[in-house]
């Protein structure tokens, strides 16, 4: 899979890899879930466990083959284009900016539903009011950085 990756986004993965996989190989979906989203991938939960039920060997899943894995998922994932798609869906005059009740609603009533105390903290993170506008380059920004790990 080295073709398809830069040497420093592999030298990227493999630190990531090495810092959540304890025993030097992914033994769950959960560890798996942990290093995709640590390197800013967006996988749900059944792409997740789709992944390790086709990948793992005895249960394990290797440094070459998780590249294996992020290769697949790297040609499915359009995160961005896909979140720009659905905001421009409700951005009618396309002036970059929704409203927050509407992005707080689709965000509670759609998809992996998030409750309402997980959608104040981001709205808290990206520094939306909740009755004000979301522009939605900033916001989708904000949703697509990793978030620290300490």
């Amino acid at each position: 899979m080295a073709r398809f990756f830069s040497k420093s986004d592999i030298d990227e993965f493999k630190e990531c890899f090495s810092f959540y996989a304890r025993q030097r190989h992914i033994v769950n979906v959960e560890e798996l879930k942990i290093i995709m989203r640590s390197l800013g991938y967006s996988p749900t939960i059944v792409e997740l466990q789709t992944y390790y039920k086709k990948y793992q060997k005895e249960g394990k899943i290797d440094f070459a083959t998780f590249l294996d894995i992020m290769h697949e998922h790297s040609q499915n994932e359009k995160c961005q284009e896909e979140l720009v798609a659905a905001f421009q869906s409700h951005d009618i005059q396309r002036r970059g900016y929704v409203n927050a009740s509407e992005v707080k609603n689709i965000l509670t009533q759609f998809g992996e539903k998030l409750n309402k105390r997980e959608v104040d903290a981001l709205f808290r993170e990206a520094k939306i009011q909740p009755n004000g506008q979301v522009k939605y380059a900033d916001f989708i920004k904000t949703l697509l950085t990793p978030a620290p790990d300490y």
